[in-house]
């Protein structure tokens, strides 16, 4: 098994220790890191998943412009099935377009993203969203945080990956959040997902023909369902 790492120097929020805990629960399967001035090792071959997290706004632009040339690559594999995860703002790389509106409100700037999937994203520099999470999807609960400038905006619900249950989807007012399509899954959850979201790395090592036997399950199990309880009670405010 191969798994390949996407610019992982760059991770923000945690989001490193989703790759680390990938390595936990694939001890032998090789992992290739790549960074932003590196060939991807996807170009050329088909790896069994491949990983990117949040980063910041200018490293996001930097991938962006590292994946343009593979653009119709990724499409393929996508097309094929390839296991592939993406979490925090490394969501935006696969939209149409990213606008950005500066601290003043008036000065604005545009630059184009990859344009595999429908939507594009508006980042409001002066207003962070900050915010926990409680959503389903594939039949699993999923709690976690967000952290972000930007909300994405005309994505089809049809693409999306998580039903809100409370909390904000892919922008306010909206009660869907992040991209599904084949075995890609995208969200804008940080923290990192697979640790805090142990039913869904069980689905996901299942579904790549691994055991789904977790490290630390029991503990892990336990902080996930206090969690959980305390994300649906309607006194907590978590948006």
């Amino acid at each position: 098994m191969t798994v390949e790492i996407l610019f992982e120097k760059a991770f923000l929020f945690g989001d490193e220790w989703n790759a680390n805990y990938l390595r936990r629960l694939l001890p032998d399967a090789e992992f290739i890191c790549t960074d932003l001035l590196d060939k991807p090792y996807f170009a050329e071959h088909k790896p069994d998943l491949i990983y990117m997290g949040a980063t910041s706004e200018r490293n996001q632009q930097r991938a962006i412009a590292a994946l343009r040339p593979y653009k119709d690559r990724l499409v393929q594999l996508i097309d094929e099935g390839v296991h592939m995860l993406f979490t925090g703002n490394s969501i935006d790389i696969f939209g149409e377009y990213v606008h950005i509106v500066e601290f003043d409100e008036v000065t604005t700037n545009r630059y184009d993203a990859l344009g595999i999937f429908p939507f594009h994203t508006k980042l409001e520099m002066a207003d962070r969203y900050y915010g926990s999470f409680l959503g389903k999807a594939q039949g699993i609960d999923f709690v976690g945080f967000k952290t972000q400038f930007g909300h994405m905006y005309d994505l089809p619900e049809d693409l999306s990956f998580i039903t809100v249950k409370r909390g904000v989807g892919i922008h306010p007012g909206v009660s869907y959040e992040g991209i599904h399509k084949n075995n890609f899954y995208a969200t804008y959850l940080i923290g990192p997902l697979l640790v805090l979201n142990p039913l869904f790395t069980k689905f996901l090592m299942k579904s790549l023909g691994q055991s789904d036997k977790l490290p630390f399950e029991d503990v892990t199990m336990k902080a996930y369902r206090l969690r959980l309880e305390e994300f649906k009670d309607k006194s907590r405010h978590i948006g």
